[in-house]
């Protein structure tokens, strides 16, 4: 989960609503776990290729910068032989000016049509038009592989004067969640060294690394210079559990 400030949801709360959920899916390879599918993310089987599918609500579509900087960014680290592609499509407005966790979960079954199976594995994004319930929050990875990113909150804070760039923090959203699908921290990719700031869930201690739980962001009044890597120990876990 990415976070303004210091909000954070506990992930047991995540957790048990995925409890509730598992019995409500096509195949049992989806709407698990936060960090089920780690391990199969990050290695050729039994799945070869994955593809991602982007579904966004009008006027919230992330631009082509971000996109390609998300591909960029698991190329580095997926084993995927059959490539990584993404599905962009748009969805009809949701009507809500805010957005419970049950409202995603309704959105993203009405409308994923990207599911794991054969040799792909599938990751669905949902940006939606409104905030999350609970305040300060730009997105969530609450399932195996499943991320929301509330647009709403995304544009407010980003593209003007003194802020962060809309590409910068769709990328760096994008990549901050994707990092909780892939395991991090002490989520379905054990770490090789303790590095895990406990007091806030499944994020890093080091503050320039990607997966730290309160990353500078338009919330201070601020911009990102650069697009916050992993550091070593986020890559030491990855790569112990089947990155390149």
């Amino acid at each position: 989960m990415f976070k303004r400030r210091s909000l954070y949801i506990l992930l047991i709360f995540s957790l048990t609503f995925v409890a509730c959920e598992k019995k409500d899916i096509d195949d049992g390879k989806d709407y698990q776990s936060l960090g089920t599918s780690a391990h199969n993310l990050l290695v050729d089987t039994p799945y070869s290729s994955l593809t991602i599918e982007i579904q966004y609500m009008p006027g919230y579509a992330p631009d082509n910068s971000s996109v390609n900087a998300l591909k960029f960014f698991l190329n580095q680290y997926l084993n995927k032989p059959n490539g990584i592609r993404v599905l962009e499509e748009p969805i009809p407005a949701s009507g809500k000016s805010t957005l419970s966790l049950n409202d995603i979960v309704s959105i993203e079954k009405k409308y994923r049509t990207v599911f794991t199976g054969n040799n792909q594995i599938g990751v669905h994004i949902l940006i939606t038009d409104g905030k999350y319930d609970v305040s300060d929050i730009f997105a969530n990875s609450y399932w195996n592989t499943s991320i929301c990113v509330f647009g709403k909150t995304v544009f407010d804070n980003s593209g003007n004067a003194g802020q962060i760039t809309r590409s910068q923090l769709f990328t760096v959203l994008f990549e901050h969640e994707f990092g909780h699908l892939l395991g991090l921290v002490n989520q379905g990719s054990p770490m090789q060294t303790n590095h895990q700031d406990v007091a806030n869930g499944a994020h890093c201690t080091n503050k320039n690394c990607l997966m730290y739980y309160d990353i500078e962001t338009a919330s201070a009044g601020g911009s990102i210079g650069n697009i916050p890597s992993l550091d070593s120990n986020c890559i030491t876990d990855l790569k112990a559990n089947g990155a390149k």
